[in-house]
């Protein structure tokens, strides 16, 4: 209860700051507070504003300096000048609140009554009578149950609990996660009240609807087993904001976080390929969604959408997971939200309603989910009405594998734009033209897609799997893509730019000064050499490889002459191209990896049967074998242009020591055939199997190249191009760092040399780490070799060697690469 001791008429004060310490002080004075709590009160104002309009605001501090609470209450101070409270308003009659328990809720609904009486409001500023004060904020006396000191339930049998919606937005999409996550832990139903609508807590996307903005009064009321214990915990939850402006848990994630110090919008992925780029956006829009309209089978279509559902809820988990490493737990938690809508009651029985009426899934899903956005579009509050686009990005998640994808041929811009695509197939990279390409940003994929090797290859900065919202981005809306972090900064605010400009040109400058040394040999600063070399796919790109500071070519995917053709090349245009690689690389081996079809790349002419697994199918070595007569010209071709220089031969996909012995007699065989010299024959290492066998296959090898990217695939069962899986295939998770590790100690017993030619050898954290394990030759995309050169002449190999040492005793790839991460800032901030 207020009490007249408790009330200071005609006060004044010269700013807000001053304002606060004056009710704090008066707090003090009335035994409610410790003197420190003030500080708490003024922390309060720089996290969320506690003005509630109508010349009232109620100064509160932070929850986590509750023990400086010695007893619940309120004071009153009146300023009837007016004080500042910020750019637009000014209190007049301040509340300041020490809340220990509950029993203050009465004192607060009240005050909003008042607030919703301007004209009463304005008297209480001005009165010279202490009584009309403690009279209006009283109110009548209502009784309390003992056993939850909440005030009376409306409701026959129920609870109920009056609170404020949190500050300064409202119950928006975090806060209203929290609540919904309090309620689900108990058995009791629990409605939200506010001015005259209601919605079920159980339910974010009803409570979004509701449109409470900040500071407005919520009744809760509660029914069930556990209703007394949930407004318990709501009441806490409440006193703490709902997560609104409260620091984040220390224990949220154990690994430091990237401070991604943007002020526009951040659409999060994964980072594909570094570095920053800015300007309009552009959809490279090759796909639409179609779904039938009915189905026959209900009971199928309900289990589809139980599917889709499920595969949607897996991609938001992992985009959660990451990005609260990136940006900490709060940032984080917009992922939660989409969880909680895909998870929201109404809309699944509602779906599933119309299911039962003869509707597909798909298309009884789309209609729920677009009617529910068009609904939150067209609320007034802006924070709310913005939550549209959450819904609309949730809402296609699952309505993906509903639907029939229709192919359309893509329009492409005449100006560089940052590109917008659902992924991007290799044959789509025949169709860009790089100088028109500012940067890629996918709504699918993983950091080893097409997507990214491709960026990579051109180096262009890229981020994948931010889901499919990016899509609905307007053509020539303008960007910030930042391909170190992994965001899309839509909306970039003049600020935003500024920052994107200046990492521009520091990333700028320091490529220049990495490509003037790029012909500088990878040693590192304890005097250990490291090869870096190049991938390519065609000739042309040997001379290219050179002049970047290449140290030879450590894997030519061959196959690429096979493709986008009705029948395979002959011996003498296979020969010609090798030939005219041996020629550019001047001397620098040349490693030509034999045909590797099959898994993701159709090649018509070959006549293969269809299989239920391509990847665990007839590709690789297996094809070769297949189609021997395919293997013999190949072998032919390369063997010739032997003559001619430094070529080396490596067998894709080998498994086991019988393959790896037909392989190496079908060559002998070949050789003899053209007369040509024995020459180093290799294999790759991307299958456990093959790592297992690792000291039996040494034997008859000269070197081995792991190829990290179908090695991290086969490792952890995960589809490198699943839509739901891809952004976990890294290939610096510890199990497949085991697997290299094993890989190094057998070829070490042999004798042999150990390349690594997938997409983590020219990652700055797998550079180091790869390398640390014993991995001599980096073969990496031709734009990379001057950065990874330069990032190894930095560091020593015997703090590589450390990283990756407890690297293989992390839980997972996240914790590895901040291991890297935070040896390589340790060496940039000496330099």
């Amino acid at each position: 209860m207020l009490t007249p001791s408790q009330v200071r008429l005609g006060w004044s004060a010269v700013n807000k700051a001053e304002a606060i310490r004056l009710v704090g002080q008066v707090m003090v004075e009335s035994g409610f507070i410790s003197p420190g709590y003030v500080d708490s009160m003024l922390k309060r104002e720089q996290v969320s504003a506690t003005f509630l309009g109508h010349g009232i605001a109620i100064p509160h501090g932070l929850p986590e300096a509750r023990d400086l609470v010695l007893q619940t209450g309120v004071v009153v101070v009146q300023f009837p000048a007016g004080v500042a409270w910020s750019q637009d308003d000014h209190a007049r009659l301040v509340v300041g609140i020490a809340a220990k328990s509950d029993e203050h809720l009465q004192v607060l609904a009240n005050l909003t009554g008042v607030l919703g009486d301007e004209a009463r409001s304005q008297a209480l500023a001005s009165t010279l009578d202490i009584a009309v004060i403690v009279e209006a904020l009283n109110g009548p006396v209502m009784e309390q149950e003992p056993d939850l000191e909440l005030p009376a339930a409306p409701v026959p049998g129920g609870h109920s609990l009056q609170v404020l919606s949190p500050s300064p937005y409202g119950l928006h999409a975090r806060p209203a996660t929290v609540l919904v996550e309090v309620v689900r832990r108990f058995r009791a139903d629990v409605t939200v009240h506010h001015e005259g609508r209601q919605a079920n807590a159980r339910s974010l996307l009803s409570l979004l609807r509701l449109g409470a903005v900040g500071g407005t009064t919520l009744t809760l009321t509660a029914a069930g087993d556990d209703a007394a214990a949930v407004l318990l915990a709501l009441r806490d939850a409440f006193d703490a904001s709902l997560g609104e402006g409260a620091p984040a848990s220390p224990t949220a994630s154990p690994l430091p976080t990237v401070v991604l110090d943007y002020e526009g919008t951040l659409v999060a992925g994964l980072s594909a390929s570094p570095g920053i780029a800015a300007g309009p956006v552009w959809a490279f829009q090759r796909q639409r969604l179609e779904v039938d309209e009915w189905a026959v089978d209900a009971a199928r279509e309900h289990q589809l959408l139980d599917e889709a559902m499920a595969g949607a809820a897996a991609e938001l988990r992992q985009l959660h997971d990451g990005f609260m490493l990136k940006a900490g737990a709060q940032r984080a938690a917009i992922f939660k939200a989409h969880l909680e809508l895909l998870d929201d009651p109404e809309m699944l029985s509602e779906s599933h309603g119309l299911i039962d009426t003869g509707l597909s899934a798909g298309a009884s899903w789309r209609r729920v989910f677009e009617d529910r956005a068009e609904g939150l579009a067209e609320l007034d509050e802006p924070v709310m009405a913005a939550r549209a686009a959450d819904l609309r990005d949730v809402g296609l998640r699952v309505l993906r594998p509903l639907a029939r994808v229709l192919e359309a041929e893509p329009l492409f811009p005449d100006h560089p734009v940052v590109l917008l695509a659902e992924d991007l197939a290799p044959s789509d990279t025949a169709k860009l033209d790089p100088a028109m390409v500012l940067g890629l940003c996918t709504a699918g994929g993983g950091t080893t897609s097409h997507t990214a090797i491709i960026a990579r290859s051109l180096d262009l900065p890229a981020v994948v799997a931010v889901g499919p919202s990016v899509m609905d981005l307007r053509n020539g809306q303008h960007c910030i893509l930042d391909g170190d972090a992994g965001v899309l900064v839509v909306g970039p605010s003049e600020r935003d730019q500024k920052k994107a400009a200046h990492q521009r040109e520091r990333i700028r400058t320091k490529r220049e000064e990495e490509k003037l040394e790029r012909y500088r040999p990878a040693i590192t600063l304890d005097g250990k050499r490291v090869e870096v070399a190049a991938n390519i796919s065609e000739a042309m790109e040997a001379r290219k490889a050179v002049d970047a500071g290449g140290e030879g070519v450590g894997l030519m995917r061959t196959e690429f002459l096979f493709l986008k053709r009705d029948e395979p090349p002959g011996e003498e245009e296979q020969y010609n191209a090798y030939r005219t690689m041996v020629h550019a690389l001047n001397g620098l081996p040349l490693i030509l990896r034999t045909l590797d079809i099959g898994g993701d790349k159709h090649v018509p002419y070959l006549s293969l049967p269809a299989e239920e697994n391509p990847f665990l199918g007839v590709r690789g070595i297996r094809l070769c074998f297949e189609r021997e007569d395919l293997f013999r010209t190949q072998l032919r071709a390369i063997l010739r242009a032997s003559k001619e220089g430094p070529v080396r031969i490596m067998y894709p996909m080998v498994a086991m020591p019988e393959e790896l012995a037909k392989a190496r007699a079908i060559t002998e065989s070949v050789r003899r055939e053209v007369g040509a010299d024995p020459v180093e024959t290799g294999i790759m290492i991307e299958v456990p199997s093959a790592v297992m066998m690792a000291d039996r296959l040494a034997r008859d090898v000269s070197f081995f190249s792991i190829g990290t990217n179908d090695l991290t695939q086969y490792v952890l069962a995960m589809d490198r191009q699943h839509p739901v899986l891809a952004s976990q295939a890294d290939g610096l998770h510890p199990a497949v760092l085991r697997m290299v590790d094993l890989t190094v100690k057998a070829a070490r017993r042999a004798g042999i040399w150990v390349g690594a030619c997938g997409g983590i050898a020219g990652d700055p954290s797998g550079a180091v780490v790869l390398s640390g394990l014993g991995v001599t030759e980096l073969s990496v995309a031709i734009p990379s070799i001057p950065a990874v050169k330069a990032l190894l002449r930095g560091i020593s190999m015997a703090d590589a060697e450390g990283v990756a040492r407890r690297a293989l005793e992390c839980g997972n790839a996240a914790e590895v690469r901040s291991l890297a991460r935070d040896l390589l800032a340790r060496k940039e901030t000496k330099a």
